[in-house]
């Protein structure tokens, strides 16, 4: 005998009811949306005591702090696809670095075939500016008379100690001074070198170049691409 147009079998309405639960939890993310947090809202709405109704300021701070969860997930995921295209646009910017030259802070620097090549920031103009150059043992081999200057100035050593003798390519130290105000005064200075390879740090670590002679540094620190 049917039951209600079902058929044969009575329990053929629940079977059906469960087989749809079914895919449904199957179909469900376990993510909590704003149409699922909507519904929970109007079934909180309906079931509230009537003596004690939801403020609208409570119900419109609730929809606002989901708002803002929701909000921030969506930034993180932002920011993780701009990081991961920062980094690979560092490792093709660090490919192109490598065989150039760059000026970086420093007061040592490799001389070659075309010599050493820095540059010294005088902070305040002088007359007397001067460039002392020494080897790897710290014995100075030559003083570059630069006379005047103020700002920026570039130097160049040819290789050649004081006596006219050629030095071998390698590592030399240098410094810069002048007179200001009376007193023997040090410069900041920079120097000219060969990138060898690029190192690309993941997370907070940035580019690092590796230079000839120097070692590592940060790609910030690089003042010029020559």
């Amino acid at each position: 005998m049917a039951i209600n147009g079902i058929g044969d079998n009575p329990y053929a309405f629940l079977n059906s009811n469960s087989s749809t639960s079914s895919t449904e939890t199957e179909q469900d993310s376990g993510q909590l949306a704003m149409e699922d947090f909507m519904s929970l809202m109007t079934t909180q709405l309906m079931n509230q005591d009537p003596l004690k109704p939801m403020e609208s300021g409570d119900f419109l701070g609730q929809i606002a702090s989901f708002g803002t969860v929701s909000g921030i997930s969506d930034l993180q995921q932002s920011f993780d696809s701009f990081a991961k295209s920062m980094q690979s646009d560092q490792a093709l910017q660090g490919s192109s670095l490598v065989g150039r030259s760059v000026l970086v802070p420093s007061s040592i620097g490799v001389m070659g075939e075309d010599g050493l090549r820095g540059q010294i920031n005088v902070a305040e103009s002088v007359t007397d500016l001067e460039v002392k150059v020494y080897n790897e043992a710290g014995a100075l081999v030559r003083t570059l008379e630069m006379g005047s200057a103020s700002g920026y100035t570039n130097f160049t050593w040819d290789g050649f100690s004081e006596n006219g003798e050629a030095m071998p390519a390698g590592v030399y130290q240098f410094q810069a001074t002048g007179t200001v105000g009376g007193v023997n005064t040090a410069f900041s200075t920079a120097t000219v070198a060969k990138v060898d390879s690029v190192l690309v740090g993941s997370g907070s670590q940035g580019l690092t170049v590796n230079l000839a002679g120097i070692g590592s540094v940060p790609f910030s620190e690089v003042q010029e691409i020559i």
